[in-house]
């Protein structure tokens, strides 16, 4: 079994419970000679609606009427971008859970659209936060290890 087909089982907006011959989206049987994945094409567009990366931010823009979605934002219509909820921290945008297009109870997924200027505002921060975490786990191994730093500027 694939990956993607474990994450599929595990998803919670999927019902597919791993039978094979059933739709991987609302477990129905497959009648259909000619499909293996999907009973129909609304359930292969449900799918790809909320795992893959370019349908689900044209379905997350399309929910938002291709507006900011923060209070009082007045930036043009088009100019907007689709942020992920929990940072991807460079994860990439392969298809998964992550690009579901509300929060999942476990807090995994949750898209937005945000103007530009709110994109790079919330992406900055993320990327202060992440920086101020690994200055951190630096500091706290090289104060473990006193040893190796006055070995290091000894030399």
């Amino acid at each position: 079994m694939s990956a993607l087909e474990r994450e599929r089982i595990t998803c919670s907006l999927s019902t597919w419970t791993g039978e094979p011959g059933c739709c991987q989206w609302c477990n129905a049987e497959i009648t259909s000679a000619r499909r293996r994945t999907w009973c129909s094409d609304p359930c292969g567009r449900a799918w790809q609606r909320n795992h893959i990366w370019r349908f689900a931010r044209s379905a997350a823009k399309r929910r938002a009427k291709y507006f900011c979605e923060r209070p009082s934002c007045d930036a043009a219509r088009r100019d907007c971008e689709v942020n992920h909820r929990a940072a991807r921290n460079g994860a990439g945008y392969g298809p998964g859970c992550h690009h579901h297009l509300s929060p999942d109870s476990d807090g995994r997924g949750g898209l937005e659209v945000l103007c530009r200027a709110h994109h790079r505002e919330i992406t900055t921060a993320q990327a202060k936060e992440r920086a101020a975490l690994r200055r951190a786990a630096r500091d706290a191994a090289s104060a473990a290890d006193p040893g190796d730093a006055a070995t290091d500027s000894s030399s």
